[in-house]
């Protein structure tokens, strides 16, 4: 009863909430008829081809949906292997080179030619033509510091950009980027790159420990070790997070490329408790911006952060109140110091803009993928308590609400990542987001202006 209870609650709260501003989805597949009359904005990805895109913008034109076009699938690529850093620094200050060639497929991006971005681009926005007034803003890379892409070159391509905006009568098209975290701040993205070594590191020694304990074998038994070694390599190659190529070409000078109207951040409970990347990110939040949110955060390593959540525990589930009060309470504080701080230093970022003010973009968590429950060493438990589950989805997107509310001055636009469902194929688990929880898809709606205006 007492769950049912909060989410009519957190419901009528977001209902009958004043509107702040535009509030909407990150849904890199498109849109969904369910939500296109229902909030403000949505943000898709250009990777369908042009005649799909051209159907979400006559949805959207329909619904009076406005639109952020994510070009970076269609004028951006990998970067070649060749030209990916492979050297990182160890714990002891030696440089060392990585074991594991890049994924061909990886995520450390590079812009295409300069011919190529005016042609593609022509191509799209000579598509939706007549409907571009629901073209709100195009965003040219995701997570651009954090993949290797430079402010310079940002900003390079956002004159391109820009000129085939104005020369196509695009004129009110906004450009927007999409940061990691407070990849902006040159000293978090530093800190940021260090943890990647260190989840680099551990990777490469284990490899050759596992390596040298073969050869330590009798020989009827190093077959078999051969054997387990290859498998876990295989797992390696195919599971590793995209941290080990991403370390040592990171680009962390840090800071907010002219030309750009609108700077997005994204900085998921899922990021922060399972991406190396960010190890001592809320230790050096605290640190840095002091604010009351973070008070006793100090020296706190997020993978110590884990042992303090029920739900990253090994045993059967509890189902105490008490225990969940207390997975509400620290995701609650978690919440406020992790966005606070990152807001805090965005808006610092930006008051060096030389009186520029773009329009600043939170994309929050909707998805149940930082929720679920895992073993302690953060392997997905095969069953999971669905109920309990959107539970912590629900309180997840009012904490993002309840933050949007508050500091309104300072945020234009909230976007909820992911709408659609997922299948994660290097944990076998289905992902749900907000098209399976259909009470939260309420939360959001509510808090959009289009429910808001009567």
């Amino acid at each position: 009863m007492r769950k049912v209870c909060l989410f009519i609650t957190l419901i009528f709260w977001a209902v009958c909430s004043q509107s702040f501003a535009d509030v909407g989805y990150y849904s890199p597949g498109g849109i969904s008829d369910i939500f296109s009359k229902r909030v403000d904005m949505a943000t898709i990805n250009a990777i369908k081809g042009l005649e799909h895109i051209r159907r979400q913008f006559e949805i959207a034109n329909k619904d009076g949906l406005k639109i952020n076009l994510d070009l970076g699938p269609v004028i951006t690529k990998s970067r070649p292997i060749d030209q990916i850093n492979m050297i990182y620094t160890g714990a002891d200050g030696v440089q060392k080179t990585k074991i594991f060639s890049p994924a061909i497929d990886n995520k450390i991006r590079a812009f295409k030619s300069d011919k190529d971005i005016r042609s593609l681009l022509t191509k799209y926005l000579l598509s939706i033509k007549e409907y571009k007034d629901s073209l709100y803003s195009v965003f040219l890379v995701d997570e651009p510091y954090l993949n290797g892409v430079s402010k310079e070159e940002l900003e390079r391509v956002g004159r391109i950009v820009r000129g085939v905006l104005d020369d196509l009568d695009f004129k009110d098209t906004k450009i927007g980027v999409l940061f990691a975290g407070a990849m902006f701040n040159s000293d978090f993205a530093k800190r940021s790159e260090e943890a990647s070594f260190s989840y680099t590191e551990k990777i490469d020694d284990n490899y050759k420990v596992r390596n040298a304990k073969i050869l330590t074998l009798p020989e009827a038994q190093r077959e078999q070790a051969k054997r387990e070694l290859e498998i876990w390599v295989d797992k390696i190659k195919r599971g590793r997070l995209t941290t080990y190529d991403a370390s040592g070409n990171m680009f962390t000078g840090g800071g907010i490329p002219y030309g750009y109207d609108i700077v997005a951040f994204d900085f998921y409970t899922s990021t922060f408790l399972f991406d190396g990347t960010y190890e001592d990110a809320i230790s050096w939040l605290t640190h840095r911006t002091a604010i009351p949110q973070c008070e006793g955060f100090h020296r706190l390593k997020a993978s110590k952060f884990r042992t303090a959540l029920s739900f990253f525990q090994d045993g059967p589930l509890s189902a105490a109140d008490e225990v969940r009060d207390n997975d509400r309470n620290i995701l609650d504080k978690l919440y406020d110091c992790r966005i606070g701080a990152t807001t805090m230093l965005l808006k610092e970022e930006i008051s060096r803009l030389d009186g520029l003010k773009p329009e600043i973009m939170l994309v929050s968590e909707s998805s149940s993928n930082g929720f679920l429950e895992f073993s302690s060493d953060g392997v997905v438990e095969n069953s999971q308590p669905e109920m309990l589950v959107r539970k912590r989805v629900a309180e997840e997107v009012d904490r993002a609400i309840r933050f949007y509310r508050n500091h309104k001055s300072d945020i234009t636009h909230l976007l909820f990542f992911t709408f659609h469902d997922a299948f994660d194929d290097a944990i076998n688990l289905k992902i749900g987001g907000i098209a399976s929880m259909p009470e939260i898809q309420v939360i959001i709606s509510g808090a959009s202006n289009r429910n808001n205006r009567k």
